[in-house]
C-alpha cells in the first residue's frame, strides 16, 4: 500500500520470492517477511533479480559466445561513488524482464511479447516503445534506488560484513550449482544461456554487493519509522479503498437493444431495465427474498435458453431446477472504491446490514448500460483478525530429491524436538542448524497475513483450534515444513496501516535521495547491450 507505486525491484516480487521457498517470502538474503516488534514487512533482496530457475521456461536470443560483447568493458551508467557497466545493466535489465516473464506468463501472447525474439525488434501492445526500452527503463529505476542508498549507507558508515560476504558467496556458489545441473560448462555460459552473453560472474557479484549494502541501510532506515496507534488509525480513515470492503448481493438489468438502434429506442430500454430493477427492489423484503426472487428469475432465463437451443437443435429443453443461482451473485470482501457510486452508498454512516438501493450501471464512456439491485449484507468493515506468528523448519524437495524424502527428514527432525523440552527457544536453535527458509530468525514469521503464504501453511497457522505450542509437519509443493504455532499478533488492518505507512514515507525519502545522488546514463552504449 502506500502511494508509491513505481515498480522498484529492491521490492521483490511475489513470484520470485515464492519460487525460492515454500512460502511467499523467505531467506535472510532474499527478503525478510515482517520485523519483529511489529517492524514492517522488507520488499528488499540482494538478488532481487536474479532468477535461478532450473529449465527456465523463458528463451532468450543468445548471441554466439564468440562474438560476445564485452559488456563488462564499458561502463554506461556513473554517480558520485558508482561505475554501472553494460554487463550488469544487463543483470539488471534480465533481471527486471525474468521477473515479468515469470508474473504474466500465461498472458504473454496477449501483450505482444514473444519471448523467442529479441526485444529489441518488438514493440509494447503494438505501439512505438519497444519491450527492450521498457525494461530498461525498469533496470534504470531499480539501478537508481540502488545507488542512491548505497551511497547514503557508505556515508553513514554502513560496510559489508562478513555475514553479507559469506550470503554472497553462498549465492555465487548456488549460480554454479544451478550451471552443473542444466548442463553448462562453465558458469558464465549459464548466465550467458539465463540472462544474455556478457552477463559474467565478477558483474553479478558486483550487482550483489552493490544490492546487499543498499539492503542493509534499507532495513534500518525502515525499522527507524515508528507511527503511533492514532496515525495508523488516521492513516486508515484517509485511504479507505486500501482498507475497507463490502459484503452485498446484487442483480443486474442490462438495456437490450439492437445495434442499430435509434436513440429514442434506447432511452426506452433503459427505461424499461430501470423499471425492472425497481419493482425487484420493492418486492425484497430481506436476504432471503432477495435470493429467492434472483432464483426465479435466472431459472426462468435457464429454461427459456434450453428451450431455444431444444427447437434448433443444439440441444434439450430440460434445465437445472435445483441449482441455487443467487450465488453467483454474492460479492464478498469487495473492496471501497473511492468513485464508485455503490462504495459512497454502502459507505454512509448510517448504512446496515440489509439496506437497499438501485443504482445505475454506466459504461467506460459514461454512458448507461442498465441498473443494478443491491442488498447490503455487511457494511464497510476492515480486516480485523488477528494476524499469526509462526516458526517453521523447511526441508525442500529441491534438497532431499523428493516429497517422501523431505518428509522423512521433517519426521527425523521433529522426533528430535519431542525429545526435548519443546520450547519455542529449543525449535528456534534447531530452524537455525536445519531450516532451507529464515534460518537465521530461527523460521520465525511474525505477524503473517491470511493468504500470504502458501495455501497448506496459511491453513494450518490460521484454524480455529490452533493454540501456541502447537508442532506438526505441513506439506507444501516445495517440500516438508515442521510447524511452531507461536501465537497470534495485532489486527491485519494495523500491520497493513503500519505497512503503508512506512511504504509511503519511504518512497518520500528515496525520491529526495535519488536527486541528492543522481546517475547518468550513456544511452549509447546502452544500446550496445543484446
Amino acid at each position: 500500500m502506500g502511494k508509491g507505486s513505481r515498480n522498484r525491484e529492491l521490492r521483490i516480487s511475489e513470484d520470485q520470492a515464492t519460487a525460492n521457498s515454500g512460502v511467499k517470502l523467505s531467506k535472510k538474503q532474499l527478503i525478510k517477511q515482517q520485523e519483529k516488534k511489529a517492524k514492517i514487512k522488507k520488499y528488499i533482496t540482494m538478488i532481487a533479480s536474479l532468477v535461478i530457475i532450473i529449465g527456465l521456461v523463458v528463451a532468450i536470443v543468445v548471441v554466439s559466445l564468440n562474438k560476445a560483447p564485452k559488456l563488462e568493458a564499458t561502463v554506461s551508467a556513473t554517480s558520485e561513488k558508482y561505475e554501472i557497466n553494460n554487463a550488469m545493466m544487463a543483470y539488471f535489465m534480465y533481471g527486471q524482464y525474468h521477473s515479468y516473464v515469470n508474473q504474466y506468463y500465461y498472458y504473454l501472447s496477449m501483450l505482444g511479447l514473444d519471448t523467442s525474439k529479441s526485444l529489441k525488434t518488438q514493440t509494447m501492445y503494438g505501439g512505438e516503445t519497444s519491450w527492450y526500452a521498457y525494461f530498461m527503463n525498469m533496470a534504470k529505476t531499480q539501478v537508481n534506488e540502488l545507488v542512491a542508498l548505497a551511497t547514503e549507507a557508505q556515508k553513514k558508515g554502513y560496510q559489508l560484513d562478513e555475514e553479507d560476504i559469506a550470503d554472497i558467496d553462498e549465492y555465487m556458489a548456488s549460480i554454479k550449482t544451478a550451471a552443473i545441473a542444466n548442463g553448462y560448462s562453465s558458469v558464465n555460459k549459464y548466465l550467458a544461456a539465463t540472462y544474455v552473453t556478457g552477463v559474467t560472474e565478477s558483474a553479478v557479484k558486483s550487482c550483489l554487493e552493490l544490492q546487499q549494502l543498499a539492503s542493509k541501510y534499507y532495513a534500518d532506515l525502515l525499522e527507524s519509522y515508528e507511527y503511533t496507534d492514532e496515525e495508523i488509525a488516521k492513516y486508515v480513515e484517509d485511504n479507505p479503498e486500501s482498507f475497507y470492503k463490502f459484503d452485498y448481493i446484487y442483480y443486474t438489468f442490462t438495456a437490450e437493444y439492437e445495434d442499430d438502434a435509434t436513440e429514442a429506442e434506447i432511452k426506452q430500454a433503459l427505461a424499461d431495465a430501470k423499471a425492472k430493477a425497481e419493482d425487484l427492489l420493492s418486492k425484497i423484503t430481506d436476504e432471503k427474498t432477495f435470493r429467492e426472487l434472483i432464483n426465479e428469475l435466472e431459472k426462468a432465463k435457464a429454461e427459456e435458453e434450453a428451450k431455444e437451443s431444444a427447437e434448433s437443435g443444439t440441444g434439450d429443453d430440460s434445465s437445472d431446477t435445483e441449482k441455487d443461482y443467487s450465488e453467483s451473485f454474492i460479492k464478498e470482501g469487495s473492496s471501497y472504491s473511492k468513485d464508485d457510486e455503490f462504495s459512497a452508498w454502502a459507505f454512509e454512516d448510517e448504512r446496515k446490514a440489509g439496506d437497499t438501493t438501485v443504482i445505475e450501471v454506466k459504461d467506460s464512456n459514461g454512458d448507461a448500460t442498465g441498473y443494478t439491485v443491491y442488498l447490503l449484507q455487511k457494511p464497510a468493515y476492515k480486516d480485523d483478525y488477528l494476524t499469526q506468528n509462526v516458526r517453521h523448519i523447511l526441508f525442500t524437495t529441491t534438497t532431499f530429491g523428493s516429497e517422501e524424502e523431505a518428509k522423512a527428514e521433517a519426521e527425523k527432525i521433529l522426533a528430535e524436538f519431542k525429545k526435548g523440552d519443546m520450547t519455542e527457544d529449543a525449535f528456534a536453535e534447531l530452524a537455525k542448524k536445519y531450516s532451507e527458509d529464515n534460518a537465521e530468525d530461527g523460521g520465525l514469521y511474525e505477524e503473517v497475513l491470511k493468504d500470504y503464504m502458501v495455501e497448506e501453511f496459511n491453513d494450518w497457522i490460521f484454524d480455529e483450534d490452533r493454540k501456541a505450542g502447537d508442532v506438526d509437519i505441513v506439506e507444501t509443493t516445495y517440500g516438508a515444513h515442521i510447524m511452531y504455532y507461536v501465537g497470534t499478533g495485532r489486527e491485519a488492518w494495523k500491520v497493513n496501516s503500519e505497512t503503508g505507512l512506512k511504504n509511503e514515507e519511504y518512497e518520500e525519502y528515496i525520491t529526495e535521495l535519488e536527486k541528492t545522488y543522481p546517475v547518468t546514463y550513456d544511452n549509447e552504449k546502452l544500446t550496445l547491450i543484446p
